[in-house]
């Protein structure tokens, strides 16, 4: 349901069962609405703490939690997902001020082409650490991972809302023009404000890298990702969880050409035939320095990876 500026008291769909994850059953004590979206009140704010890059950003709404694997499941189990055969209709899931920043019909040959060939690509095989599993488990309450761009827009939109933009998001995660340096504020990142460095299972002890090969495969568990909103002492200005750490959170923007655009009014780089898109906040693999609001990294539009899943955006109701 919608937080502060309530528009409607029906839940989304996705979380209209009330199943594990889907419903009143997240967050640290696991009793809140996993559905919950916050007003961003909108503002101007400099994008990556820059002054070269202002940004105007009208209010929005946007979920308190990543999306859940039990959202997700009710997704498919409702629609089948996001097909060849049934995909999202042109033009779902746009900006309200951004013209043609709907669902393209060109992407419908990028999705899978079935719903079991979405479930056995949620395993994220070859990979380690899937949240998805095929009948409800413990999982439930857990970021949905390794599921497409493409798959995560096509949530959102049929949930009633939309990715964010870039803008959007940078905006949450650094309180508008308070600037944070982290979601929460300036003080250095530690385990209790969010799952980084594979320290999401309590575990400090290890060093934490940025290598490759991944530091991460040698030091993670299926434990360093927590179910959403296990850091409550990291929440953002305007309450959202997890805005650094547990997964990286896509953006509607594409990261072909990653320049940021100026001047920027509720500004999206759209480019629809892009391979690349934005990803911000960090994730639970990832080091200290990747959780704050000023990095970003793209990801394959198609790509699935153990590390990354998304927040819906809604629109926020006329003043």
């Amino acid at each position: 349901m919608l937080g502060s500026g309530q528009a409607r008291e029906d839940p989304p769909p996705s979380c209209a069962g009330g199943a594990p994850g889907a419903g009143d059953s997240c967050g640290l004590s696991h009793g809140d609405d996993c559905c919950a979206s916050l007003l961003v009140p909108g503002g101007t704010f400099n994008r990556l703490n820059d002054p070269r890059y202002p940004a105007t950003v009208s209010s929005f709404h946007l979920d308190k939690y990543l999306v859940t694997v039990g959202r997700f499941r009710r997704y498919l189990e409702e629609t089948g997902g996001p097909t060849q055969a049934s995909p999202p209709r042109a033009g779902a899931g746009a900006h309200p001020r951004i013209p043609g920043s709907g669902w393209d019909p060109a992407w419908n040959a990028m999705l899978a082409a079935s719903t079991d060939a979405i479930h056995q690509a949620l395993r994220c095989d070859p990979y380690v650490w899937p949240t998805w599993t095929d009948a409800p488990a413990a999982n439930e309450d857990k970021p949905i991972v390794c599921a497409t761009w493409l798959e995560l827009f096509a949530f959102c939109a049929w949930d009633g809302g939309r990715l964010p933009t870039q803008a959007e998001m940078n905006y949450a995660a650094a309180g508008g023009d308070e600037q944070r340096r982290y979601p929460w504020g300036s003080s250095h990142i530690t385990p209790e404000d969010a799952a980084f460095c594979c320290q999401g299972d309590g575990s400090t002890s290890l060093p934490c890298e940025d290598s490759f090969p991944p530091w991460s495969l040698l030091h993670c568990t299926t434990d360093d990702l927590a179910p959403v909103g296990s850091f409550p002492r990291g929440a953002g200005r305007w309450g959202q969880l997890d805005l650094a750490g547990e997964a990286y959170k896509v953006t509607r923007d594409a990261a072909d050409d990653d320049r940021l655009l100026v001047p920027c009014a509720d500004c999206s780089r759209l480019d629809n035939g892009s391979v690349l898109r934005v990803a911000h906040g960090g994730s639970f693999v990832a080091s200290g320095i990747r959780q704050t609001t000023t990095y970003r990294a793209p990801y394959e539009t198609n790509g699935r990876h153990y590390y990354v899943s998304a927040m819906c955006a809604r629109d926020a109701p006329a003043p």
